[in-house]
């Protein structure tokens, strides 16, 4: 028997421990990836400066149902994802065949271009992600239809604009089977609300539709809150979980019809406002066909109402779960975001025929369950042309409520068209995916979409809608440049440098540099719920208030005067400027820091409106070069400040412990364990319970830590299970145990 093995028989001994892993089981299930064509650039990219982060690939998909990478994220850093898959897809008729390419798990039919840019950087948002992909190679049972994608998706970090992307996308025919007639266009989304549920989000979902549905059901024409607070009483009819009071279907737990709040306007219609536009006139009750007035001024409103067109995805109540667990509101994270789709531009189609046609809407939105999957072109074509027996007769399906359908894993469809694609020639499409809590927070993100489409606009309107590369769109007012960061970890804290490039940024909607300062934010554990702790400005003797990403003032009792502009921070704890408290960094945890650029406030002028401060989004935290995964630091000690080094190994510790495992978004280096409290020079043996060695380590760097990446000494992934540590100095030793819960 070898000296390990009989150390470990003593551990064994005076020890015990049990441990036990509830693993996510959702039982989602797809078909086996077989990707048609040639999906070796096949690739994927994240963004991640908006409150969405998520993965947009280069072959038509949105998310990842592998569940490796942010699959719209929200909020951003809080692992919490909301798309399984989001899929695009064209249809058209081929000599009177039904013919269709798309994205679908299992059945990739679309590849990346030879000339796909494969782009993400800025561009006409703070990040631009742009590429190119086609159907051209035909093989198994894909017969190409010569289409040819060009896709940017933008997405924004200023919170009126940071819960929603946008995917502008030019469809082009380049003949390779003639004209093509019938063509549809597709957005589907498997959403499932939401992986923060570790039992079965995709399970007890609803889908639903906010807009013009026709004669499909009468829910466009219901008028229960005022979002624009419209008779100025400070009520809105949606209770703190964005849901109406007078929504009294079983998802809903608060209903109370004595809540509601009428404002004239049917509540699948946004109220657009333009100053330019005509005197809005309401739509129900009192206020059919009479102006609309804002009571707070007295002021008649000006612009259009206009039909939403958002597919919707949410968490509904289980039925096989005791009570109404709608938006999963007893856990620490709750699923109470729901997810939209909404077309905000589209060309016209032949079925166009109201006099209030001139706002563009979809063809059609269907949905359906993992039982009804599509599996061939002709039953896609038919969803997306709304004639598939599944869909009833609908052109606008109703909830699932509504016929009787109980909660479920769904999916939605929005189509549009159909129209004549001549050879050599395209189409282009805007289509925005958005979050928010509940319903009131959906609909004020796509309301955000389409007002951002818009900013700037000088010859268009939702009234006169031009598509995204004729007239000005997006322009929005944008901070100043992320500033590049650095930081490193220090015994009880971590010390930051950055550049200054964001202070001579010229705003492109005033032409000069209107940077005023620098904030820091850290959060322990996980890139989210951030804490502002530091800001200075270049304003001499000037007071001024704080306030955060969020727009919360943090010393409204007392102005103060920012120190002068730094490119450094040491951060040991302390007191802000503003008199807040913040304890020191804790040795061993996992920190981020955000360094964010502010620009100033801008007063109204006869000629320009009032700006607020934008600041920078927080996104320059470390992150792992290779995967752009969040990257924390660790404060630690090191021996040059420490006046005895520490020999003492009684308190020694592995951390984490259990140790979880990670997601493959998870920077390599969080693929670890580490050894803490050692002293500057130690050996470290990590053996099985049958006291085979997996692992040796030499530290010797003079920190008082050590990680561990879970690669043996054969460099092979460890498997989970009860592993035993030995620490060595020339004088000492101790035994341990962790366990490994993959």
């Amino acid at each position: 028997m070898n000296r390990w093995a009989v150390i470990l028989i003593g551990v064994l001994l005076i020890t015990s421990v049990g441990w036990a892993r509830n693993a996510p089981d959702d039982n989602k299930v797809g078909p086996v990836r077989e990707s048609w064509g040639d999906a070796t650039q096949d690739k994927n990219m994240v963004l991640d400066v908006a409150n969405v982060w998520t993965t947009i690939s280069n072959f038509g998909r949105y998310g990842d149902p592998d569940a490796n990478l942010p699959s719209a994220e929200w909020p951003g850093g809080s692992d919490n994802d909301y798309i399984w898959e989001g899929r695009f897809w064209v249809g058209a008729l081929v000599q009177g065949k039904k013919r269709v390419s798309h994205a679908d798990y299992g059945d990739y039919e679309f590849h990346a271009a030879e000339d796909d840019p494969f782009y993400l950087g800025s561009g006409k948002s703070i990040l631009d992600s742009y590429v190119a992909f086609d159907d051209f190679v035909s093989s198994g049972t894909h017969e190409p239809l010569g289409i040819k994608i060009f896709q940017r998706c933008l997405s924004w970090s200023m919170p009126a604009y940071n819960d929603f992307f946008i995917i502008e996308s030019e469809v082009i025919n380049t003949g390779m089977v003639g004209n093509l007639s019938n063509f549809y266009v597709a957005w589907v989304f498997d959403n499932d609300v939401a992986s923060a549920d570790a039992t079965a989000p995709h399970i007890d979902d609803n889908v639903d539709y906010d807009g013009w549905d026709g004669d499909d059901s009468n829910t466009d024409k219901v008028d229960i809150v005022d979002p624009l607070d419209l008779d100025n009483d400070g009520l809105d009819g949606y209770d703190e979980w964005g849901l109406p009071y007078g929504w009294t279907n079983l998802d809903n737990p608060n209903a109370d019809v004595s809540l509601v709040e009428p404002d004239g306007v049917y509540d699948e219609y946004q109220i657009y406002l333009d100053d330019n536009g005509p005197v809005i006139l309401g739509q129900a009750g009192q206020w059919a066909g009479q102006p609309l007035i804002d009571q707070a001024t007295g002021l008649e409103l000006h612009g259009w109402l206009i039909s939403r067109n958002m597919s919707i995805i949410y968490d509904g109540d289980n039925n096989a779960v005791q009570g109404n667990d709608t938006g999963e509101r007893g856990l620490p994270t709750p699923c109470d975001g729901w997810t939209g789709g909404r077309l905000i531009y589209t060309p016209h189609a032949p079925y166009y025929e109201a006099a209030d046609d001139t706002l563009p809407r979809p063809f059609a939105h269907q949905w359906w369950n993992w039982n009804s999957d599509p599996g061939n072109d002709d039953e896609k074509y038919e969803y997306m042309s709304a004639s598939h027996g599944a869909g009833m007769g609908f052109q606008f399906i109703p909830n699932p409520r509504e016929i009787g359908a109980p909660t479920f894993d769904y999916r939605w469809l929005t189509s549009t068209g159909p129209f004549a694609l001549p050879a050599n020639q395209g189409l282009k499409f805007v289509y925005a995916h958005c979050l928010g809590q509940g319903l009131k927070g959906v609909r004020a993100s796509g309301d955000q979409a389409m007002i951002a489409y818009y900013a700037g606009s000088q010859e268009s309107s939702p009234a006169n809608p031009s598509v995204f590369d004729a007239d000005a769109h997006w322009v929005l007012p944008v901070p100043p440049p992320i500033p590049n960061l650095n930081y490193t970890g220090i015994g009880n804290g971590v010390r930051l440098t950055w550049d200054s490039h964001a202070e001579w940024y010229i705003d492109p909607l005033l032409g000069y540099s209107d940077f005023e300062g620098y904030k820091i934010y850290r959060a322990p554990y996980t890139p989210a719920n951030w804490e502002l702790i530091y800001a200075c400005d270049n304003r001499e003797n000037t007071l001024v208030y704080i306030t955060n990403t969020e727009g919360d003032t943090l010393n409204p009792d007392n102005m103060v005067d920012l120190p002068d502009l730094t490119y450094q921070f040491e951060d040991t704890g302390g007191e802000t400027v503003w008199g807040a408290s913040y304890p020191a960094p804790i040795n061993y945890v996992p920190y981020y820091y955000a360094v964010a650029a502010f620009d100033s406030y801008k007063e109204p002028t006869a000629t320009t409106p009032e700006f607020m401060p934008q600041e920078s989004a927080r996104a320059n935290y470390l992150k792992d070069p290779d995967s752009g995964a969040p990257m924390p630091v660790y404060p630690q000690n090191y021996a040059d400040v420490v006046e005895t080094p520490n020999e003492d190994l009684s308190n020694v510790k592995v951390v984490p412990n259990p140790y979880r495992g990670t997601n493959l978004f998870e920077a390599k280096y969080d693929e670890t364990i580490r050894f803490i409290n050692l002293p500057p020079v130690c050996k470290i043996t990590v053996l099985t319970l049958a006291g085979d060695i997996v692992q040796e380590l030499q530290h010797n760097d003079g920190t008082d830590s050590k990680a561990w990446d879970l690669l043996s000494k054969n460099t092979q992934a460890v498997v989970s299970g009860l592993y035993v540590y030995v620490v060595e100095t020339d004088s000492d030793k101790k035994i341990g145990k962790f366990v490994i819960a993959r």
